[in-house]
Order: C-alpha cells, then sequence, then structure tokens
C-alpha cells in the first residue's frame, strides 16, 4: 500500500532563542541537525498533534519529522526496521501484542498516573485515555434516533455507516471490541451475531483509516460513524455539524499510548518527547484545549467531554483483547467477504 508520509515539523529557526539553540549544537564536535531530532510515527489527527509537537519543539530545540499513517502500518515500519524512533497513538489493546518490539521506558512523570494506567507492560506509556462514540452528522439524522450500537441496524442507515477497517486502525478495533462486549453482555463470543448484522448494514464499505471515519461523517458522505471521543470533538470545535453519542449499551475507554522503538535511532530524543507529553503542563493543556482525558491523577477531566459518571463504562479482559485481535479482525474481515477496502 502507498505510504503518504505527511512532515508536520521541519528544522527552522522561530526565534532568537532557537537560532541560539541550533547555533550551540552545530558548534559541538559530532552533534549535527540530523542527531537532534525524533521521528514520529502517529495516526493522530494533525489538528490534534500540531499544537503540542510546536510547544515540544519550542521548548526542547528537538525537531519533529512526523510519519502520518495508521496504526498498523506504524507498527510494520517499527517492525520491518525503518527510520521510526516512536508510534505515539494506537491503543493499548491494539498495540500491547507487539510490546517485545517496544524500548522499556518509566517516564519521569509516571508516579503521577492514575493507578490504571500503570504496569501495562514495561514498553507502554499511556498517553491518554480515549472512549469509544458514534459520531453523528446532524444536517442529516433527521428523525432517525440514534443511542447505541442496535439503532445502527436501522434500515434508513444502511450503506450511510462510516467504520474504519479494525484490521488497519485501532480506533476500529476499540470499536469491534466495544460492540462484542457490549452486545454480548460482557461475553465477546456472544456478540459476534450482532457484528455480524452490522457488517451487513456496511454493505461492503469498509474505509481504511480512522481518519476517513469522522472526516466523513463531518463531510456529509455518512449519517453515523464509529470513531474515538476526540475526533468527534475536533469536528466540533471546527465548526463541523456533528454530535457525539457514548452507546447507551456500554462503553470501553482504552488509553493510548506513546511506544519508543527498541531500535530507535534518537533513544534520548524519544525519551523526552515521552515525558514531554505526559508532563502536568501537557496534559492540562490536552485536557482543556484538545478534547482528550489525561491518565495523570493529578489533572481533571475537561468541560468538553462527559463526566465518566455519565457515561455506562464497562470493563474488558485486556489479555483475551490482546490476545485475540488477530483472530477477530480475521473473523471480521470475513463477514465483510475478506474484503479489505
Amino acid at each position: 500500500m502507498r505510504r503518504f508520509y505527511i512532515i508536520i515539523a521541519i528544522a527552522v529557526v522561530l526565534a532568537l532563542a532557537s537560532l541560539g539553540l541550533y547555533l550551540g549544537l552545530a558548534g559541538r564536535p559530532g552533534v549535527t541537525q540530523e542527531d537532534n531530532k525524533v521521528v514520529v510515527a502517529s495516526p493522530h489527527p494533525i489538528e490534534f498533534m500540531k499544537p503540542l509537537i510546536n510547544e515540544f519543539e519550542s521548548e526542547t530545540g528537538i525537531v519533529v519529522e512526523v510519519k502520518k499513517c495508521g496504526t498498523s502500518e506504524a507498527i510494520d515500519m517499527m517492525t520491518s526496521g525503518e527510520d521510526v524512533d516512536l508510534l505515539w497513538g494506537g491503543s493499548v489493546l491494539s498495540v500491547g501484542a507487539y510490546n517485545d518490539y517496544f524500548m522499556p521506558y518509566i517516564s519521569q512523570n509516571y508516579d503521577s498516573f492514575a493507578s490504571e494506567f500503570k504496569n501495562l507492560g514495561n514498553g507502554i506509556t499511556c498517553f491518554t485515555d480515549v472512549p469509544s462514540v458514534l459520531m453523528v452528522n446532524t444536517d442529516l439524522i433527521g428523525d432517525i434516533k440514534i443511542e447505541g450500537y442496535e439503532d445502527l441496524l436501522n434500515p434508513a442507515l444502511t450503506g450511510k455507516i462510516a467504520f474504519a477497517d479494525p484490521g488497519k486502525s485501532s480506533s476500529s478495533f476499540e470499536q469491534l471490541v466495544n460492540m462484542l462486549y457490549a452486545m454480548g453482555d460482557g461475553n465477546p463470543d456472544n456478540g459476534w451475531d450482532y457484528v455480524e448484522a452490522l457488517a451487513h448494514q456496511l454493505q461492503g464499505n469498509l474505509l481504511t483509516s480512522s481518519s476517513a471515519v469522522y472526516e466523513g461523517v463531518s463531510a456529509g458522505k455518512y449519517i453515523v460513524g464509529l470513531t474515538f471521543e476526540e475526533a468527534a470533538i475536533t469536528m466540533l470545535k471546527t465548526g463541523k455539524h456533528v454530535k457525539i453519542i457514548y452507546m447507551n449499551e456500554g462503553v470501553v475507554s482504552t488509553p493510548d499510548g506513546l511506544y519508543i522503538n527498541k531500535n530507535a535511532g534518537h533513544v534520548d530524543n524519544a525519551k523526552a518527547f515521552v515525558d514531554f507529553m505526559t508532563d502536568e503542563h501537557v496534559q492540562k493543556y490536552i485536557s482543556n484545549n484538545l478534547g482528550r482525558r489525561s491518565v495523570r491523577g493529578d489533572v481533571t477531566a475537561s468541560s468538553l467531554v462527559s463526566p465518566k459518571s455519565d457515561i455506562n463504562i464497562i470493563e474488558v479482559d485486556k489479555k483475551l483483547v490482546i490476545g485475540s485481535k488477530k483472530e477477530w479482525t480475521s473473523r471480521f474481515s470475513e463477514l465483510m467477504g475478506g474484503t479489505d477496502e
């Protein structure tokens, strides 16, 4: 598959301070511009990444090169030896099976993490807490009721639902896990009847990236999409005519992470990136301005999101999910007729 890498940040001198830092580095023996960068693969929306990268570059002088891609593609790059220092994004349920490819690292902010975001793997640093949601186009929905998964089986929505391939998108894999547990009443084996019915509703249209879901709904290509909370909030903040639905059958909220490649070429810079993104002031900014939930115990949830106490949060067996990813994504593909498109 062709990859389209979006280089979000390049080496520029933004101010005298940055110029001084650059000249200082250039004057040191053995230190070059090439050394002073970090290569990040990420599925995050550009609108989400941009302010954080700008602040990181400004504070550290380290240049961030971003390869914008889906989670599975990022994993492929890391496991095949491509020049990637870390993966920024991807849920721990989707990525956890690849822990052996990640460098063990404990962030300097680890002690401030809430307990549920600790001890998930030596190579896993939690970044934000991400609930799965439905996003509805308010211009198209009319009087169709959508309060949860069951409502997606309405014949009026046939062929008008946006969903990405859970084998390629970690947020879509999260949705698959969510519906298996929610519609299986806590037993994922009992949720496949619903998944089969939803696959029929998709009419063979399976998108290839998470961004195609929220962008497609906000652009009016689809009435509803299965996505993640922050993407929907980002669309709302940019003036799109959408609304967020927390599924009444239950919502799975899983952290995404920061994962340093064990073969990273810029290890110290990658560690600095992880520490910066989990720092208190950055996590507060993310919570207050970007619609994400912090993994730190000392950062309160944003007013942009619904309190968890108002959401029917359901738990999953993390080990079972991580160990079942290949089987579940293959089974879903079979229900879709074996398509990868």
